[in-house]
């Protein structure tokens, strides 16, 4: 069962407002960075989205325990190498041999160093014949605000 507490009215607007806080791209940095340890889930994921989240904040979102939030922690541009190399060894060391959800995103993100993705490439995170048409490098372009 879900133990999660039961919140006022007053709480849940508060959190709501957080969440605008953490989606907005003219958060402060600051900011970001208080909001990336926020109880509130919702605050966290959006926090790991923002282009402007400092990467100290994104280290700490990669351990997050939720999972949806270390998701869009990987897919965020700016994260960290040494958090990059956590969770790739974090999927190695429980996933199946031949699992690589994380690790493929991991080996195209822009802040991968060369010694990582060679390793990750000969594990078989993705197959290098295929890497120029890789759907891996998707995620870790900027989009257009419309």
């Amino acid at each position: 069962m879900d133990e999660r507490p039961v919140r006022t009215v007053a709480e849940r607007r508060l959190g709501y407002l957080r969440v605008l806080e953490a989606r907005s791209p003219s958060t402060s940095v600051e900011r970001l960075s208080v909001l990336a340890t926020d109880e509130i889930r919702p605050v966290r994921l959006w926090t790991a989205r923002n282009w402007n989240t400092p990467p100290e904040a994104l280290s700490t979102l990669a351990q997050d325990e939720d999972e949806t939030v270390r998701w869009n922690t990987l897919l965020n541009p700016r994260t960290p190498t040494d958090a990059l190399q956590a969770m790739a060894q974090q999927e190695a060391a429980t996933a199946p041999a031949n699992w690589f959800v994380v690790r493929h995103l991991v080996v195209h993100h822009p802040n991968t160093d060369s010694a990582l993705r060679e390793e990750l490439f000969a594990a078989g995170a993705c197959a290098s014949w295929l890497a120029d048409r890789c759907v891996g490098f998707r995620p870790y372009r900027r989009r257009a605000l419309t």
